[in-house]
């Protein structure tokens, strides 16, 4: 929806016109996790040791949701790292693990498991606010990376041409499914965030896709992405 269009020249579809939003189900902050050799605990001391000595930075390939937040986080905060795109991020771990590179950016779910194993260690979360899975990690704001905010996120959309009374209906099943019982205390145990009531209506959802459009755009922008 947000990433392909700064990517494929000929995308097929669409995203702005050929759909209509109905509802934001969930979405996993994005994190900054660091191999066990690289010393920095702080986003501060990452940056201050990035500019003694550049940084590898995984992520899960070129274009990839990953890659913008890195793209937004280098021009943010001015480290010194350098890219290494993987193909995907099963790929990119044992790399990490074995501290290859000095670190990913990857969804908080995934870094969880290897932080909480002590494989690795999430020095930021980029949210709103700290993890009650993990709240001895800072968020990107808090290390002092103003209004950073990244996730990657699930969602449902239908076709632009869906009368609005079926976009009203299945908007209102989706927020009975995730307002209590079973199904968001999972997705809150695996590490994601259920989306807030405004998010989770049409008109939210659709304000989340224009906002999400334009962060990525910058960061296609700063990475150099040109469709092809």
């Amino acid at each position: 929806m947000t990433i392909n269009p700064l990517v494929h020249a000929n995308l097929g579809y669409d995203p702005e016109k050929d759909f209509t939003a109905v509802a934001l189900t969930s979405y996993v902050p994005h994190a900054l996790i660091l191999a066990n050799n690289t010393p920095a605990k702080t986003i501060a001391e990452f940056v201050a040791l990035s500019k003694k000595t550049p940084m590898n930075i995984g992520t899960s390939g070129v274009g990839s949701a990953s890659h913008m937040t890195l793209e937004r986080f280098k021009a943010a905060s001015g480290a010194n790292i350098t890219h290494v795109p993987y193909r995907g991020g099963g790929a990119m771990m044992p790399d990490l693990i074995s501290g290859t590179v000095n670190g990913a950016i990857t969804e908080f779910s995934t870094a969880l498991q290897l932080h909480k194993g002590g494989k690795a260690h999430i020095i930021a979360v980029a949210a709103i606010k700290r993890s009650k899975l993990a709240p001895e990690i800072a968020t990107f704001i808090e290390g002092g990376v103003k209004d950073f905010l990244a996730q990657s996120y699930i969602g449902i959309v239908a076709p632009s041409k869906t009368p609005a009374a079926i976009v009203a209906q299945l908007q209102k099943a989706v927020e009975a499914g995730l307002k209590s019982g079973p199904t968001p205390e999972r997705l809150i145990s695996l590490g994601a965030e259920v989306a807030t009531p405004e998010q989770m209506t049409s008109a939210g959802f659709a304000a989340f896709i224009k906002d999400d459009f334009a962060k990525m755009k910058e960061a296609a922008k700063l990475a150099g992405i040109t469709p092809t």
